[in-house]
């Protein structure tokens, strides 16, 4: 199994954000268990400038499955706490961004954190009227709709376990969408965040790092904000 990982340093100008993020997914195949198939490789592209603080109103995403929602949380805030670390809080704007992504996946065909309008986990967060300190997204696709799978799957892969892990977060949402007519049948995204108190200057080097596994089964991907460089 191997991995590919890219970074790259942003600047910021003005309180704005240049963000990478993922164009599209080289698939890889491998050996018969869900869990052992080789990462692909990704692209990058500078999405459009974003001013913090800019929000829109949008009609509230209903769940589709409430339940997998919360297994989801629970699986991840179970990890959490035996690691030593303080669970995560739901918030219903981040439960928001998510369900609005994981939707957009399931009916435009894609698997990515550039949404079909353009916009990226940050923007969206945004939009659903959360203001950032840091963010990071993890998108899952497939494996039947079973959140143990789902979650296992996350849990091993090294990367994406330490955005789970991380102690940068304080709030989270999740976001499942099940579409039979879909490419995968099931989609699920989660949004991590620190709120900002009030807006505040940013870091003058901003970093973006996305991750991205595929198998037979399914796959994820995961970008992560961050003033610390990609790991």
């Amino acid at each position: 199994m191997h991995a590919n990982k890219r970074k790259h340093i942003i600047p910021v100008v003005a309180a704005a954000v240049i963000f990478l993020s993922l164009l599209s997914l080289i698939t890889s195949t491998g050996s018969a268990s869900p869990l052992l198939f080789d990462f692909t490789a990704t692209a990058y592209v500078y999405l459009p400038l974003i001013a913090k603080g800019s929000t829109t109103t949008a009609t509230p995403i209903p769940p589709d499955d409430i339940v997998n929602e919360q297994s989801i949380a629970n699986l991840l805030n179970q990890q959490r706490i035996s690691n030593g670390l303080s669970p995560l809080t739901l918030v219903s704007e981040l439960t928001q961004s998510a369900r609005r992504h994981s939707r957009d996946m399931a009916e435009q065909h894609f698997t990515s954190h550039t949404g079909s309008d353009g916009s990226n986990g940050g923007q969206r967060m945004q939009e659903a009227g959360y203001n950032w300190t840091t963010w990071g997204e993890i998108i899952g696709w497939g494996f039947g709709g079973n959140t143990g799978s789902m979650v296992n799957w996350w849990l091993n892969s090294p990367v994406h376990r330490s955005l789970i892990l991380s102690s940068s977060y304080t709030d989270f949402g999740i976001g499942y969408v099940r579409d039979p007519g879909s490419d995968w049948g099931h989609y699920w995204t989660v949004n991590f965040g620190r709120r900002a108190i009030q807006d505040a200057a940013l870091p003058q080097e901003l970093y973006a790092c996305t991750f991205t596994s595929q198998g037979q089964f399914g796959g994820s991907s995961l970008m992560v904000y961050s003033s610390d460089p990609c790991k």
